[in-house]
């Protein structure tokens, strides 16, 4: 029998038998972190070495690069006139290429600017080139947690791990509510009466946020057409749910700019630290100011998207609704699509992606719009008289009032409007397979291809005296080629609301200034400046911390 003096010998015996297996445990993890980090730098560097090796013949776009952060630290720099920026670096070239961080391939992009190229990869080679999945870098994985797997950003072709099934799931339904019938119906009254909401809210005499209007009122259109819910924001309404959407659009960009270099560092990092959702990140999110807000402004969305999915489902008249979302609804549920237990998501995702689509988009052309008569009383005097002529009587607009061929001037003033402050400025596609251009460039797999309406605008080979504001650019209207004016994308994802923005951007238009004529209220000229979002709104402050467009609105005199 063991001896009671045995105890202590015994008890330290097994303390150091553990001690040596917990250190030989961590030696074996160090080691194979190690290899785990070496590999992945050596991966990301050899893809980088082959990316840069086959586009050595495509020049640079003219920016000052840093050696460790390539174009990273410029676009740090001049973030606030990120499109004035990119412009300068770029025009006069048909594709320049830039780099970033050293060692990430994500970073590797061309910046294209002749439309037969962004036609190639678009439309041509339109399964070639798509949406990054989210684990491409910080900007796909958190613009994944906002937006989640909607039409927005559900990727196709053979970069899509479904080959493009989800989106195109996704398009078909929601083209059955772009129908030329629902456009002279169901949208027309829609954004009549809310046109008439709106301007029940305007004050003659008095400053006015527009914007804020506008963003009210497309909220107020889309929750009807989209979602069958009757919102009234426009006349005090509570509007959560549009002030969450906005909060998490601007948290989302500023976190990622901070998380830009971070994210890089803990890619490189072993499990359980490594990876965009490792520990090392997690610990950064739950440290960021800005991510908080983004969780936050999630969190209501999620609970306010749960919400109205739920009074879709339970509503009696459903199989009868023609809005979006019981469009959706009953698809899945007929056929299957998702399980239960993943349909509020797959629908919540539904939701937010065409609010970005349909509410944000619209908003900003038409703030943009009246910045552009607040600033030209000829123009908005033509326009007037235009209206004045087609619209008498305060006579209500339809699809076919406000035309191209019915009502010219107005219809010319929307496409400059579009032409100079497009909704999204900028966008990108990925390529998923090595490509070539049609003029000889060699592209490798996982380059971003940016295409940028923002700077094609405003090159004075195509538009003479690209800055200022000349209707008969488009006098007669001859629809351009949509490679040549990506305002709406191109190729199988145009714009399935084109023609809806369209018309609806002239409906409000013409209603107001049936009634009123506008103009800028003093002081804020000096101001404007254009947003740092995905969508670009106005802003009046140069540092973008603000985002008004105060004008003053005056009665007019019926005729």
């Amino acid at each position: 029998s063991s001896s009671p003096q045995g105890c202590p010998t015994t008890l330290v015996t097994m303390m150091l038998s553990r001690s040596a297996m917990l250190g030989r445990g961590l030696m074996i993890y160090a080691g194979l972190a190690t290899v785990q980090v070496l590999g992945t730098l050596a991966w990301k560097l050899w893809t980088c070495f082959r990316m840069r090796r086959m586009l050595k013949d495509v020049p640079r776009s003219r920016y000052t690069s840093h050696w460790l952060l390539g174009s990273v630290k410029a676009q740090r720099d001049f973030a606030k006139s990120r499109h004035h920026w990119r412009n300068e670096v770029t025009l006069g070239l048909p594709v320049s290429k830039s780099t970033g961080i050293l060692w990430d391939p994500a970073f590797i992009s061309l910046t294209i600017r002749d439309p037969e190229l962004i036609k190639h990869y678009l439309q041509d080679k339109f399964d070639v080139y798509s949406k990054a999945e989210p684990d491409n870098g910080i900007i796909e994985f958190t613009f994944g947690e906002w937006l989640g797997r909607g039409i927005f950003s559900a990727p196709h072709g053979v970069g899509a791990v479904d080959a493009g099934e989800n989106w195109t799931r996704q398009r078909k339904i929601a083209s059955q509510i772009f129908t030329r019938a629902n456009m002279t119906a169901t949208m027309t009254e829609t954004f009549v009466d809310r046109t008439h909401r709106l301007i029940s809210v305007i004050k003659p005499g008095e400053k006015v946020d527009m914007q804020a209007h506008f963003f009210n009122y497309t909220m107020d259109s889309i929750m009807h057409l989209f979602f069958g819910v009757d919102a009234d924001s426009l006349r005090g309404e509570s509007n959560d749910y549009g002030t969450a959407f906005d909060a998490a659009h601007r948290s989302f960009m500023k976190y990622v700019m901070e998380a830009l270099f971070p994210a890089n560092l803990c890619q490189l990092l072993p499990f359980p630290f490594g990876g965009l959702n490792g520990l090392a990140m997690r610990w950064q999110r739950y440290r960021s100011q800005s991510y908080k807000e983004f969780r936050e402004a999630l969190n209501l969305l999620d609970s306010e998207s749960a919400r109205i999915v739920a009074e879709c489902h339970k509503d009696p008249k459903l199989a009868d609704r023609q809005d979006l979302l019981a469009r959706f609804l009953r698809a899945v549920k007929a056929e299957g699509l998702v399980a239960d237990a993943q349909l509020t998501t797959y629908l919540r995702d539904t939701v937010l992606n065409f609010v970005i689509a349909g509410r944000d988009t619209t908003a900003c052309t038409l703030a943009w719009m009246f910045y552009i008569l607040g600033t030209h009383p000829e123009i908005q005097q033509r326009i007037q008289a235009e209206i004045d002529e087609k619209l008498p009587n305060l006579k209500e607009p339809d699809w076919k009032g406000v035309s191209s061929t019915n009502m010219p001037v107005l219809h010319a003033l929307l496409y400059e409007t579009l032409r100079l402050y497009p909704p999204v400025p900028l966008d990108n596609k990925v390529a998923h397979a090595d490509d070539v251009l049609p003029d000889g460039t060699k592209v490798p797999k996982g380059t971003k291809l940016f295409f940028f309406p923002w700077g094609m605008a405003r090159d004075p080979a195509v538009y003479p005296d690209p800055e200022e504001v000349k209707l008969e650019r488009w006098i007669p209207f001859n629809n351009p080629p949509a490679h040549e004016f990506p305002v709406f994308q191109a190729g199988p994802r145009i714009c399935l609301g084109k023609d809806m923005a369209i018309m609806e951007s002239k409906i409000v238009a013409a209603m107001l200034l049936q009634r009123y004529s506008f103009t800028l209220a003093k002081g804020e000229a000096e101001k404007i400046h254009y947003s740092a979002m995905l969508t670009m709104s106005v802003c009046n402050s140069k540092n973008q911390d603000s985002h008004n467009l105060l004008l003053i609105p005056e009665e007019r005199k019926q005729k």
